[in-house]
This record gives structure tokens, sequence and C-alpha cells, in this order.
């Protein structure tokens, strides 16, 4: 939430001229906190299949999927998604229901 509060000055303002209202603070525990989707290599599960789970839980390109796989592959793991708690946790759980093995971190 932000919250706003008018200009003050000790003076009244000029004539024609209006206090205008300044952004005062950006709270931060009105933003929701980001999440990063963990995607880890595992020795069952065949490259055709995780490329198609990326795409089909994300919306990634075959491109982008095959990056991912590739690093998580070479890595262990690669960071599938940046977003929103809510969100990284249904693409976990969908993720996991494929057989894949993911988690999520808070950043």
């Amino acid at each position: 939430m932000i919250s706003i509060s008018e200009s003050r000055s000790q003076q009244s303002p000029s004539p024609g001229t209006t206090n205008v209202p300044t952004v005062e603070t950006l709270t931060r525990e009105h933003l929701e906190d980001f999440y990063e989707v963990i995607l880890y290599n595992d020795d069952h599960s065949a490259m055709e299949h995780v490329i198609k789970c990326l795409m089909q839980v994300f919306g990634h390109s075959a491109e982008l999927a095959g990056k991912i796989m590739l690093e998580a592959h070479m890595r262990g793991r690669a960071i599938a998604e940046v977003e929103a708690e809510s969100q990284a946790r249904l693409h976990r759980d969908q993720l996991q229901s494929f057989g894949l093995s993911a988690s999520i971190a808070k950043i």
C-alpha cells in the first residue's frame, strides 16, 4: 500500500497554486514476496518430458525450456521461473505432479 500525504509548508500556498499529494512511503509489508521455482536434475525423467512440462506449466518456449532443462542436467538444478509466492507454489506442485523434482525458495 502506498501512503499519500499532502505536501505542506509553513506558509500558505501562493494564489493559483495547490498542494500536490506526494508519495511518502512504500511499505515492504504490502509487497508480495517473490520466489524462485527450482527444477532439479533426476535420473529418471527424459529430457523431452522435462521440456514439455516446462512449456506446459510456465508457457516457456521450447528454446527456453531446453536451456532450463540443460542447466538442471549439467549443474544439478536450474531456476525455472521467478514469481509471486502463490504462483510459485502452484507451479512447483504442477512440476511435481509430472514426476519432476522441484522446490521453491524465497528471494
